[in-house]
Order: C-alpha cells, then sequence, then structure tokens
C-alpha cells in the first residue's frame, strides 16, 4: 500500500506524537504497573493482567471520549471486569515502534491476556509483508511468554470501504462520502489495496497459527466501515463497541 493510502487519515500529527503508554484511571498517564481498575486474584493466586499493544485505534481515537470508550477500555469492562488493565498503546505506532516501546512494558506488567492491533500503519508506510511477518512473529512469542498468557491478534479490515478512501476515487465526482471530503491528492487502485489488505492478513494468520495466539477477524466485520468517526478511517464510539465485542467474542471462544 503506498503512502498515498489513507496517510493524512492514519492519525493527526498531535496522534502520531503520543508517546506515552497509558494505562490505569481514565483520562491518566501511568505506567505499566499500574492501574487504578480492580484486581482479584486468580486461581493461581497472582493477579489477573489484560494489556493491550496497538496504536491509535487502542489509545481510543475517534471514540467520543478516548479514555473510557476506546475498544480495549470497553473490552477490560464487559469481559474482563476483574483484571487489571494496562495500556501500552501508542498513537501512529508501527510494529517495529511496539517492540521497542510497547513491548518491555506489557512483559513487565506479566500479562494473563494480551490483545495486539498492529498492521495499518505498517501497510500505510509500506513495510514489506516478509519483515512485518517476522516482527510480528517476534512480539506474539515474547508476549506469549511460552504459553502463559493468551494472545488476540487483530488483523486488518477492508479499508476500501471507508469512507475516507471512497470519498477520493475518481468516481466520487469530488463528492463527499458519508460526510468525508477527500483529503488526499491521489490514492491507490481498489485492487491495490486489496491486494495489500490480503497480504498482510495472510502474514497475520501465519503467525497466529506458528505461535499458538488467537485470530481476531475484523475483516469478516463489515460493519465496521460504517462505523467511522468524522475523519471516515478512525472507528466512532459505536464502531470501538463493535470491535471490543469482536475481540470479547473471541476471548470466550478461548476459554472454552
Amino acid at each position: 500500500m503506498t503512502a498515498g493510502l489513507l496517510a493524512a487519515c492514519s492519525g493527526d500529527p498531535a496522534d502520531r506524537g503520543a508517546e506515552t503508554p497509558r494505562s490505569g484511571a481514565a483520562g491518566t498517564a501511568t505506567s505499566a504497573g499500574e492501574s487504578a481498575s480492580p484486581a482479584t486474584p486468580s486461581p493461581t493466586g497472582g493477579t489477573e493482567v489484560y494489556v493491550a499493544v496497538g496504536a491509535s485505534e487502542t489509545v481510543g481515537v475517534g471514540a467520543d471520549d478516548p479514555s473510557t470508550e476506546g475498544w480495549p477500555r470497553v473490552l477490560h469492562e464487559r469481559a474482563l471486569p476483574q483484571s487489571r488493565f494496562v495500556d501500552v498503546g501508542v498513537a501512529g505506532s508501527t510494529l517495529q515502534a511496539a517492540l521497542s516501546a510497547q513491548l518491555p512494558s506489557a512483559l513487565a506488567a506479566r500479562p494473563d491476556v494480551v490483545t495486539v492491533w498492529l498492521a495499518v500503519n505498517d501497510a500505510v508506510a509500506g513495510v514489506p509483508v516478509a519483515r512485518y511477518e517476522r516482527q510480528l512473529t517476534g512480539l506474539v512469542r515474547a508476549l506469549r511468554q511460552g504459553g502463559r498468557a493468551v494472545v488476540l491478534v487483530g488483523n486488518v479490515p477492508d479499508l476500501w470501504r471507508l469512507p475516507a478512501y471512497r470519498a477520493c476515487l475518481a468516481g466520487s465526482g469530488g463528492r463527499p462520502v458519508d460526510g468525508v471530503s477527500c483529503r488526499l491528492p491521489v490514492v491507490p487502485p481498489r485492487a491495490q489495496v486489496k491486494a495489500t489488505v490480503r497480504a498482510f492478513n495472510a502474514a497475520i494468520a501465519r503467525v497466529v497459527r506458528g505461535q499458538g495466539a488467537r485470530l481476531v477477524d475484523l475483516a469478516r466485520e463489515d460493519d465496521l466501515a460504517g462505523l467511522t468517526a468524522a475523519d471516515g478511517f478512525h472507528p466512532s464510539t459505536e464502531g470501538h463497541r463493535e470491535i471490543a465485542r469482536v475481540f470479547a467474542r473471541e476471548l470466550r471462544r478461548a476459554g472454552d
């Protein structure tokens, strides 16, 4: 996917500049070892911990109140309310950046459950799929901690359905799509976008199988393309709820 693909929509400059992992109470940045969420002993005698690894969506970009309505927070409240919640996500992060900035904090928290959603920024940046796959393998292997943690990995939704992309296609005639105007001078053809998404999703599926993780198949969720924020790219508050629902469904399956 070339740099033209939604590059202006993958996060405002202010979002990409956020470098502090977020955790704990809504709206408060804390270290990976702290959280205001209630923590209860697990059957093994420790404290169950849920860690969210990711980029702008993981820190809630697009939601009306990112600190309380981002999908990891919603997932925590709905599916893991007795766990300690640690969000180490960084807006604008690529997988390479996450290995450096997020993985150490995630491991320090000794997680029992980890969610990973990191692919779109790599695709937009033109990261080779083979390199992405190697990096994702290293990330997931480390987070699994020899099988100690359940790791759920989200894949790439249908980017070509997003209003921010469709508004820039030649057939749009310069008219807004779902209230979103084109912000890009040029975008790749739909076939190219589809091919890139397929390639990244195939890589994610291989890593998940190889590392014993769980695939959260966001590519199958057609409704997500219609649940975007005003930028036509990031999920809206309702979109964040839907993403949390899909992750929660796979988490339940992991426990069966």
